[in-house]
């Protein structure tokens, strides 16, 4: 196995994971707030800052879920107008898309980044009832782009791989499909 297919094969199993630890941030919102209504309801007993961690695990959730959904072409396209172009443009178009998504998510994960970077040394926390500090919350968003970066320079690549397989007249739909769009 080459060094790539292994790297890819971390890259993987780590937004598989991500995407696992959203599903189970969703079950334990799920449980909290059925959980809050119970004890308002019956005990007439409430936690203050519950609603507070629910919101801050929405964020996480999104987070989370994001290259998992790239990866497994979830994210929203325009297949009506992109389906009755020819291989060979449609390719091409993939291969201009994904290099203008790579350098977005690039320069959000850089910037974000250093967001999380500065509200760690200085220290600065949230105006709210738990006043928690906004790193360990906001490190999600610099994590995440930096994976859509990687998802979608792999997607170039295939992107590229299939333009030039159409290019040379070899047009077959797992050739022109990238891993996960069936």
């Amino acid at each position: 196995m080459k060094v790539s297919e292994k790297a890819r094969a971390i890259i993987n199993r780590l937004i598989t994971a991500l995407a696992v630890a959203a599903a189970g941030l969703i079950v334990a919102d799920a449980l909290a707030v059925s959980v809050e209504v119970l004890m308002r309801r019956f005990l007439r007993v409430t936690h203050a800052g519950l609603f507070e961690i629910t919101e801050y695990s929405l964020l996480w959730i999104t987070f989370l879920a994001a290259a998992w959904l790239l990866k497994n072409n979830g994210h929203i396209s325009v297949d009506i107008v992109v389906s009755r172009l020819n291989p060979r443009l449609r390719a091409l178009i993939n291969i201009v898309t994904a290099i203008i998504c790579a350098i977005l998510f690039g320069v959000l994960a850089w910037y974000s980044g250093k967001l999380t970077l500065l509200d760690y040394q200085t220290g600065f926390s949230i105006g709210s009832a738990l006043r928690p500090f906004k790193w360990p919350i906001e490190i999600i968003i610099p994590i995440c782009f930096l994976l859509l970066f990687i998802e979608t320079l792999m997607k170039t690549y295939e992107y590229l791989t299939s333009w030039k397989v159409v290019s040379k007249g070899w047009p077959t739909q797992s050739d022109i499909t990238p891993r996960g769009e069936q």
